[in-house]
Parts: C-alpha cells; sequence; structure tokens
C-alpha cells in the first residue's frame, strides 16, 4: 500500500496550500482522498475522513482503523456494523462520530466529491478544495508510482493469460472469468476493478454469452486497481492467432503513431498540441486520425489528468503518469485495434512503465 511517509509529505503539501488559501485546516471525505493523504483505504460501504490541521496534525476516521500504518495522529471509530449488519447510513453515523472532533469557527476546505453527510460538517463557509488536491494528485510520489507498477504487472498477466489461450469459438464470458483468474493469481488478490472492454468484433464493451469467431480482433482494454491504483492499457488480439494483413498493417501504424508521440513529449508540453500532431501523424498514413482522446493520466481513478485531448488544456509536468491509446475501427478490421501504453514523465523524458509486445498474435 502507500507509505507513511509518503502520505506525510503530501499532507504538508496540501497544509502549504491551505495556508496560501487563508484557510486553517481541511476536512477530507472522499474514499480515495483519506487514503491519499493518511493510508487508510475504507471499504466500499463504509465511510471514512480525515481532518488536517495548520499544525500538521491529523485525525482519522474509519470503522475500525488500524494504528499500525497510518499516517495519523488520532483515530476515531464509528458504529458501522451493529450486530453483523451494516446500517443503511453510513455517511451520517459517521458524521455523528467524527463532530466532536471538527474544531468550530475556523475556515476550513473540504472536498465536496465526498459524502454530504461528513462534507457538512466543514460548516456552510467552508471552501470547495476539490481541484487543489487534484492539483497534487497530478504528480505521482515514489510510493504511488509502486502502487502503479504492481497493477500494470497485473494487467500484463491478462494479457498472457490471453495470447496463450484466445482461440476461435471459446465463449466470450467464459474466456473473462479466465482473464479474470488470471488477475487475481497475479495480483494475490481480489482486484476491486479490472478494465472496461472484453469483446471480440466490437470497438470495446463488456463480455457476452456469445462464441468469438475467426477474423474477429478481440480488444482487451485492462485496468486491474491494485492498492488502490489503476493501470489502464490495451491490447488486440487476432481470435484466430493469425491476423489479416489489412489488420496487421494497422496494428503497425498504430505502432508507429505511439513512437512518434512519445518522441514529442517534454515537460510544459500542451496535451492539445501533443493530440493535434498525433492526428496528423495518422492522417499522414491515410486514417481519418483520432475519433477519441489520445490518453489520460491514471492513478486513484482510471481516468486523472493530464488529459491528452482537446477538450481539456492539460500541460505535461514530470511527475506525471498517464496513457496513450490511439485506435482505428473499421469493419475492414473486424472491428477495431487500440493499443494502450502506460508512461511516467521525468525531467529527462517519457519512461515506458508498460512491457506486453503491441502485437496481434
Amino acid at each position: 500500500m502507500l507509505t507513511v511517509d509518503g502520505c506525510r509529505a503530501r499532507q504538508k503539501r496540501l497544509i502549504d496550500r491551505l495556508a496560501k488559501l487563508g484557510l486553517d485546516g481541511a476536512l477530507v471525505t472522499a474514499r480515495e482522498h483519506v487514503y491519499y493523504f493518511t493510508n487508510f483505504r475504507s471499504g466500499w460501504n463504509h465511510a471514512s475522513a480525515a481532518l488536517l490541521e495548520a499544525s500538521g496534525r491529523v485525525t482519522l476516521l474509519g470503522w475500525k482503523p488500524a494504528k499500525e500504518s497510518i499516517a495519523a495522529n488520532e483515530l476515531v471509530d464509528y458504529p458501522a456494523h451493529k450486530f453483523s449488519t451494516m446500517p443503511m447510513e453510513q455517511a451520517t453515523l459517521a458524521a455523528a462520530a467524527f463532530k466532536k472532533a471538527v474544531p468550530q469557527g475556523k475556515k476550513l476546505g473540504v472536498d465536496l466529491e465526498g459524502p454530504g453527510a461528513l462534507a457538512r460538517l466543514a460548516g456552510p463557509e467552508a471552501a470547495d478544495i476539490t481541484l487543489e488536491i487534484m492539483k497534487l494528485r497530478k504528480r505521482k510520489d515514489a510510493d504511488e508510482l509502486a502502487a502503479l507498477k504492481r497493477a500494470i504487472a497485473v494487467s500484463e498477466a491478462m494479457y498472457a493469460f490471453t495470447k496463450a489461450n484466445i482461440r476461435s469459438g471459446v465463449d466470450e464470458l467464459e474466456f473473462f472469468a479466465g482473464i479474470r483468474g488470471a488477475a487475481i493469481a497475479a495480483a494475490g488478490c481480489d482486484p476491486e476493478r479490472f478494465g472496461n472492454d472484453f469483446r471480440s468484433g466490437e470497438g470495446g464493451g463488456l463480455p457476452r454469452k456469445r462464441p468469438m469467431q475467426a477474423g474477429e480482433l478481440f480488444v482487451l482494454d485492462a485496468g486491474p486497481s491494485i492498492d488502490g491504483y489503476h493501470a489502464d492499457n490495451c491490447r488486440a488480439f487476432a481470435v484466430d492467432r493469425k491476423g489479416t494483413d489489412v489488420q496487421h498493417q494497422a496494428c503497425a501504424n498504430i505502432v508507429a503513431a505511439l513512437d512518434y508521440a512519445e518522441k514529442l513529449i517534454q515537460p510544459g508540453l500542451s496535451c492539445v498540441k501533443l493530440f493535434e500532431e498525433t492526428k496528423k501523424f495518422m492522417s499522414g498514413m491515410g486514417h481519418s486520425g483520432l475519433c477519441h482522446h489520445l490518453g489520460h493520466g491514471i492513478g486513484l481513478q482510471p481516468h486523472e489528468a493530464p488529459q491528452l485531448n482537446p477538450e481539456y488544456d492539460a500541460v505535461f509536468e514530470a511527475g506525471d503518469v498517464f496513457t496513450m491509446e490511439p485506435g482505428l475501427y473499421s469493419k475492414e478490421l473486424n472491428a477495431g485495434i487500440r493499443l494502450e501504453q502506460n508512461y511516467l514523465l521525468t525531467e529527462k523524458g517519457v519512461e515506458k512503465l508498460t512491457s506486453f509486445p503491441l502485437t496481434l498474435v
């Protein structure tokens, strides 16, 4: 999981930002933000919160938070279970338990992305600091990068299973079960999330009860979440383990586009500029360009900043961890190829975090 030192460093960066905003502290209530700052990750059905004071003192709320490996000075429990039954009003019960810990008459920031019953403890005059926290999350620390690399390793185990076992006639839904089993074995636990696309003969989608057909391409967009952090990379596989000349050429063109884009990326580059240049490159090979985003950041959520997308105004910075996923889709390809890599941007340039081959067979 994350480290206490990493969480304490992130706490300090947030407290420094709060001081510049004239705030006395912050009430953090979104599950992923509590984890980001304290190393406590509550269950999906439970509530959690953290109070960060200007002095550096941190009070953590959760159901039975362990003292070991938690970056907090004080722990507050709440009745998440009553005689083994979970009450439905988790956030309300948590807020009642945490109310005394939240100081009155102070100017607090709060991430309004979190549960409303907890966020309201910050008071009606609280400042929304969600965007400030998002800015902090853009640059990944060493413990976050380690979690991301573990997730990427699980995604590559999913690809290895697919490459070894795919063939025509295999039921798509049963094949998904095999992919899921490979992910669990590689992770040593049941990942919270697995990804988006597990279909053949289409550009993506959830698996169906149908046999995969020879000539189709199977798009596997794998996004396992390990220790709260998401990998997100994609491969395409020829169901018949051969592929057509058209499919292989399209795959080669996408690989060329990735290579081209990698050489352009550096701190300070506009993500819109990269999108436009890559779109031109693909158009120069006879394609229509890019029909969706070029990529996005990854971390506590599957999509984070920077957004490699003309609808945003993101700029690359050292410490960014992001994907690039150009795709081509047509009836001739039966039905599409999307290849996605994960990267870390440093002051020296791009470091590729994914290693599984970009081939159809």
